[in-house]
């Protein structure tokens, strides 16, 4: 039965009272509380497992990036029309779904109500709010302009969300097409195959080497199957650990980059990702040298992430943004021009914006070609399989017709 954290005050003394109470949902817990305990609940919410780390608060559980993106809106709508902090906070933690969020935004706003800022509070659950959330809300505080800073955040998080949905999308039929391949090959050698090798044996058929060869597989994927399983699970586990690792991870960051059909749209995502993001953030007030480390981390492609780490000592050691990124090699030339041409200007974040803007409309159009190319490759992959087999198969029918009809 879950546990619930309540808050509310005695309905005979109207005293403050809180604590915890077991029940099957809200209602039922508030209705317990008034029946048994004589409390009317201001309050209540279900517990998340927390703990505490350095000062690092880790909530059990996960937020997607959906959900803290509507959150990010409501939050960003309530700040704008002036609502009062702790207020804003108080309807969040009313009108969010997520369990895990919701009790985090409730601590967060006893923190508050305890005098910590808000970028501060929300800083002690970093695997909630990242980095990037933290330090543009610290800057909005800092401003004065929290309602501003929390528009843009939320519409960088929108931006997230359909990115992913654009390449999940991309990623969805190819990978349906590559599971259906390897089912029809697998049905073929394990029913089709044994079915006409047993024919074959007795009417004692010569075969050809090519034919052998496809009995073989069959047999061995029938009687070893485990085999086959093992090796692909120890190739999975030995992949995880080389990627984990710093030299693999780069190893394999650098070879997306360079592989064919792929590599463009790779290198156009992290330089959209890379664009936007220090859009937003120096567009909300973040200082350019947290703003690139920030950036870092955010990128997901090691080498271009390394080569943001590059340009932000060189521009703390004072070079200008566009040379340093021109020396690392990674970045088209169209990147540093834009914001070679935003710094003289003055309007780097507009730049950037529009840098963002055309890379996100040529990862669309990469997507739609690689789609209009994978889907016939795809066909005559899947068709070329099972012409092999039935070829290979067909021959020995043949030569049993050519016996019979001697």
């Amino acid at each position: 039965m879950p546990l619930y954290i309540y808050k509310g005050y005695d309905f005979a003394t109207g005293a403050a009272r809180k604590g915890k109470v077991e029940a099957d949902s809200p209602k039922a817990a508030r209705q317990k509380l008034r029946s048994k305990d004589n409390i009317i609940a201001s309050e209540i919410r279900e517990e998340v497992a927390i703990t505490k780390e350095k000062g690092v608060i880790k909530v059990k559980g996960k937020v997607k990036l959906q959900d803290l993106s509507i959150m990010t809106r409501q939050f960003s709508t309530l700040q704008s029309a002036h609502v009062p902090l702790d207020e804003s906070l108080k309807a969040l933690t009313d009108q969010v779904e997520n369990t895990v969020l919701r009790n985090a935004l409730a601590a967060v706003k006893d923190m508050v109500s305890e005098g910590k800022s808000l970028g501060e509070a929300m800083g002690s659950f970093p695997n909630i709010f990242d980095r990037l959330y933290v330090n543009m809300v610290k800057a909005g505080e800092s401003s004065g302009s929290l309602g501003i800073v929390l528009e843009r955040l939320a519409d960088f998080q929108e931006y997230q969300v359909a990115v992913r949905g654009k390449i999940f999308s991309a990623l969805a039929y190819p990978s349906l097409m590559i599971l259906a391949s390897f089912g029809i090959i697998i049905y073929l050698f394990v029913s089709v195959v044994p079915k006409l090798q047993k024919v074959f044996i007795s009417l004692k058929v010569a075969l050809p080497w090519y034919t052998q060869w496809l009995i073989n597989i069959s047999e061995f994927l029938q009687a070893k199957w485990y085999i086959v399983v093992a090796v692909v699970g120890a190739v999975y586990y030995l992949f995880k650990v080389w990627y984990a690792s710093e030299a693999g991870r780069e190893s394999f960051d650098r070879m997306a980059l360079k592989a064919p059909l792929f590599g463009g749209i790779v290198l156009r995502v992290n330089v959209s990702k890379f664009t936007k993001t220090l859009s937003t953030l120096l567009g909300s007030g973040v200082p350019i040298i947290m703003a690139l480390e920030i950036t870092k981390n955010i990128i997901g492609n090691k080498p271009i992430s390394n080569a943001v780490g590059e340009a932000r000592q060189a521009v703390q050691e004072g070079e200008s943004l566009a040379a340093t990124i021109e020396k690392t090699k990674v970045f088209p030339s169209l990147v540093t021009h834009m914001i070679r041409t935003g710094e003289k200007t003055g309007e780097l974040e507009e730049m950037l914006k529009h840098v963002a803007a055309a890379y996100d409309s040529e990862v669309e159009r990469k997507i739609e070609s690689l789609l209009s190319l994978i889907e016939p490759l795809m066909i005559i992959l899947m068709g070329g399989i099972v012409v092999v087999v039935v070829i290979a198969m067909l021959v020995p029918m043949l030569s049993i017709m050519n016996q019979i009809r001697r």
